[in-house]
């Protein structure tokens, strides 16, 4: 069974992790000395005061940069790299976009169907009303009115602008 892992590279920040102390720290650190010239500087520090290993390790990455095809070989990995991040954050972009398009798709479409139910339902209740008006206005009873429309007779008052 194939086993995967996973290195995270710190990042240096003089607070949280000390080279000087941390052998361990001083080799992930130099996997990315050379985004960072203290950083570099630093290491380099190091290596001609405490740690041998690390001068010589040093020592042959500055011999194999020297040498025109390692260079070309180490710049043709980096647009590598660079190719595929800027692929993968347009793939985020494109995701982000067409996510806000159907959210919105969806978000007009569920605001249209209650829009739509509640204007039904407030026309209903706009001619319930309109109904209750005529009805008092050709002299029925408020009684009568109240239970053909299912509503109290307060709440026909109410309509009606009494009490």
């Amino acid at each position: 069974m194939a086993c995967l892992h996973t290195l995270v590279i710190i990042r240096y920040n003089e607070e949280k992790v000390n080279p000087w102390k941390d052998p361990f720290v001083r080799w992930l650190l130099l996997l990315s000395a050379n985004e960072d010239e203290h950083l570099t500087k630093t290491l380099e520090d190091i290596a001609m005061n405490r740690d041998p290993i690390l001068q010589k390790a040093i020592n042959k990455w500055e011999r194999m940069s020297q040498d025109s095809s390692f260079r070309q070989a180490y710049d043709a990995r980096e647009k590598v790299l660079m190719d595929e991040a800027a692929k993968f954050a347009h793939a985020e972009t494109e995701g982000m976009k067409r996510g806000m398009e159907k959210g919105m798709e969806k978000g007009l479409a569920k605001g249209l169907e209650q829009g739509i139910e509640k204007g039904r339902k407030e026309g209903v209740q706009q001619g319930k009303i309109q109904m209750i008006k005529s009805m008092y206005d050709l002299g029925i009873p408020l009684e009568t009115i109240a239970k053909a429309s299912k509503l109290s007779l307060h709440e026909i008052e109410h309509i009606l602008g009494y009490k």
